[in-house]
Formats: structure tokens, C-alpha cells, sequence
């Protein structure tokens, strides 16, 4: 498998990478020569700022408003946050870059 031009031929780094990102961790694989060295997994303390709660619950509930997100996460970080929000997963973009950002803001 090959992710970025790095090659991930391992099975078991794969499934590391995985692993990770399904604990909704955010995975740097530093590769050297395309041969991968070092994964380290990043894993925000908080979920989101305390006030993103609130704010979500008063613009669907008060303001009857429907809440998306877009992120350039992965799928697992992604669908833990908008979970902890409150956000239904159909409502949520994930792995997007800004353009495709841009897109899905436009289409709403």
C-alpha cells in the first residue's frame, strides 16, 4: 500500500496506522527514502472547546438550524468530535482540503 508515495508494504504498519486513527488519533508517518522510520500519533486533550457544546446545542435547538463540519481529520477523529457535538455523521466531511472544503460549503 502506498499512502503519499511512502511505501507501507507492512501489514503490521498498516494496521498500526489504522489502529491509530480509529482511536481518532491523527498519524505522521516520517519516512525516509519513501521507507517508513517513525509513526507518531497525536491525540488532542480536549475533543473540542468547551463552548463548541453549547454553541452546536443552541444553534439546533434554539435557532432550529441544521450543524455540519468540515475537517481535514481523519474519519475516526472526525466522527468522535462531531459525536461529542452533537452533529449527525451526515452532516459531516472528513480528510477534506480546502478546496474541497470550499465545495461543500458552496453546495450548502
Amino acid at each position: 500500500m502506498k499512502r503519499f508515495n511512502v511505501d507501507l508494504a507492512f501489514n503490521k504498519l498498516d494496521m498500526n496506522i489504522e489502529g491509530l486513527e480509529m482511536e481518532g488519533k491523527t498519524v505522521i508517518c516520517l519516512a525516509v527514502d519513501s521507507i517508513p522510520r517513525l509513526l507518531i500519533s497525536l491525540e488532542e486533550m480536549h475533543v473540542a472547546k468547551p463552548e463548541a457544546k453549547a454553541l452546536v446545542a443552541y444553534l439546533t435547538e434554539k435557532l432550529k438550524l441544521k450543524v455540519g463540519m468540515i475537517t481535514g481529520d481523519n474519519k475516526h477523529s472526525a466522527l468522535k468530535v462531531a459525536s461529542h457535538l452533537n452533529i449527525p455523521i451526515e452532516f459531516v466531511t472528513y480528510r477534506a482540503y480546502p478546496n474541497e472544503k470550499k465545495k461543500v460549503v458552496m453546495k450548502y
